[in-house]
């Protein structure tokens, strides 16, 4: 896959979500209206439509892409990379170490690329493969949390202004509203099992490679 590719069915993924939802809602809040406007010879244009928005959504998601990032290092002040450091055995910290939280994982990284090129060229790449797809996916999961809680609030602000108060009686409004909490839930939680696993993974390699307990 080129990285062309690659990066706009990353980028595109988070607003193709976000535009489905849109969609659904409007689908299932206006379907009287819909049926009634609905004329099957204007399909083409129905496909122009597809279209446009499939390419709008890379750039929703590219937005919603630094979403994450911006509120992962502004409003997330847990030092999680510090379960990865204690298994780490003489970890080397600088003098002015927990001054910055963002400068301690800047050296953190720093120090996990240095160890890694002391290994030799098939060691190193396994474990760069490894590490790059517990990082993506995490970073996958984190977008398709932000996407999916965008969703939700513009579902309530949708519904607020148009039933008031009185859409929880609304039906089909609280079922894309389960489901879009039921699959927030899923993203939480697979978004902290595979932090765990890159932890885990980082921290006992690093420990390996620093203390000279691997064959390098």
């Amino acid at each position: 896959m080129s990285f062309e590719t690659k990066y706009l069915i990353r980028w595109g993924i988070p607003g193709w979500m976000l535009i489905f939802w849109i969609g659904t809602y409007y689908a299932i809040s206006e379907s009287a209206y819909i049926s009634a406007h609905l004329n099957f010879t204007e399909f083409g244009k129905l496909i122009g439509v597809f279209i446009s928005l499939s390419i709008f959504g890379v750039v929703v998601g590219y937005i919603i892409h630094h979403l994450y990032f911006v509120s992962n290092w502004i409003f997330n002040k847990n030092r999680i990379f510090d379960n990865a450091i204690k298994q780490v055995e003489n970890f080397p910290k600088p003098s002015n170490w927990k001054d910055n939280n963002k400068n301690d994982y800047f050296y953190f990284e720093v120090l996990w690329h240095e160890n890694l090129l002391k290994l030799k060229e098939d060691k190193r790449n396994y474990i760069v493969e490894r590490y790059r797809y517990l990082l993506s996916t995490i970073h996958a999961l984190g977008t398709v949390l932000v996407s999916h809680c965008l969703a939700i609030l513009l579902t309530v602000i949708a519904s607020v202004i148009k039933y008031g108060m009185l859409f929880f009686y609304q039906i089909p409004v609280m079922a894309i509203l389960f489901i879009q909490v039921v699959i927030v839930v899923i993203a939480v939680l697979s978004f902290r099992y595979y932090s765990a696993n890159l932890n885990y993974f980082q921290g006992n390699f690093l420990d390996k490679i620093h203390n000279n307990k691997l064959d390098m």
